[in-house]
């Protein structure tokens, strides 16, 4: 039975990327649950590219009409497959090329609350279409959910939110987060690292802020002192357990550092829960 949605519904549309692999496969079945549960319509999206020799026009174009037509059906499949296991809307969009600039094309000009991708937990540098994950993420443009390969759907009961006020927008209500969290019916923790910096009056001004904010939201507020941001929210996590995590980048350059440890690629690889990464652009 199909789950039909208000028109104030959050997400009405939410796109998951798949290449097929297993850690793809999951997040497919990680966002048609969700989808469910949010009475969303999915979209499945892949991009493929040509081979070398069809790139350098050595297959006619009768060949590469071939590619696009098995291409399409796969993923048509897939589509039909999963709307029918799931009660829900499926629809497909397929497009060749390099798997960030079709997303990132696709995006542009179609409408999708949020973007769903898989990654492999397992490896030292997390993985999808060798580091499209880690590419999207840099391109910030849209609410990207990255969901590790070992964790399946089980509803969402509990988000933590890592929460730093001082680089919210003026007058920022987070309504993205709020109307999502309340869609599931969660459990809002609003968690903050507590570094030697700060003291006991810069607390009690965060929580006056984020209470005004969250005053129709289900919260609370949990600690953790460590000097180290990144390691205190993995410690937040062992602590406090969640099934969803919500990260805002703040400034201008947040994943410049990537590959050199910045806090939210290292909480998709070293965390055991899904990452909901909204642009600081887009949260309010």
């Amino acid at each position: 039975m199909n789950i039909e949605c208000s028109s104030e519904c959050l997400m009405k549309t939410i796109l998951v990327a798949t290449d097929y692999s297993p850690a793809a496969s999951n997040a497919v079945e990680y966002a048609a649950q969700l989808a469910r549960s949010l009475g969303s319509t999915l979209i499945l999206f892949h991009s493929y590219k040509m081979s070398i020799h069809a790139s350098n026009s050595l297959v006619t174009s009768k060949g590469s009409s071939k590619l696009y037509q098995r291409s399409e059906k796969q993923l048509a499949d897939l589509a039909a497959k999963t709307s029918k296991r799931h009660g829900i809307s499926v629809k497909h969009a397929l497009r060749e090329g390099d798997p960030v600039d079709a997303i990132k094309s696709y995006m542009k000009y179609n409408v999708a609350e949020m973007v769903v991708m898989g990654i492999e937990s397992n490896l030292k540098e997390y993985k999808l279409f060798g580091n499209t994950t880690t590419a999207v993420i840099k391109l910030m443009q849209f609410p990207l959910l990255v969901v590790p390969n070992d964790i399946h759907y089980d509803g969402v009961q509990k988000v933590m939110y890592a929460c730093e006020t001082s680089y919210l927008k003026d007058n920022c209500e987070l309504g993205v987060m709020k109307r999502f969290v309340n869609e599931l019916k969660a459990h809002l923790e609003v968690f903050h690292v507590v570094t030697k910096d700060e003291d006991e009056r810069s607390l009690d001004d965060m929580e006056r802020v984020m209470a005004r904010i969250l005053h129709d939201v289900d919260h609370e507020f949990k600690y953790v002192n460590n000097a180290k941001v990144g390691d205190g929210i993995r410690e937040g996590l062992e602590r406090f357990p969640a099934d969803l995590l919500i990260m805002i980048p703040h400034r201008v350059g947040f994943f410049e550092g990537l590959t050199k440890g910045s806090q939210t690629s290292s909480m998709t690889v070293k965390t055991r829960v899904p990452l909901l990464v909204i642009p600081n652009e887009k949260a309010c």
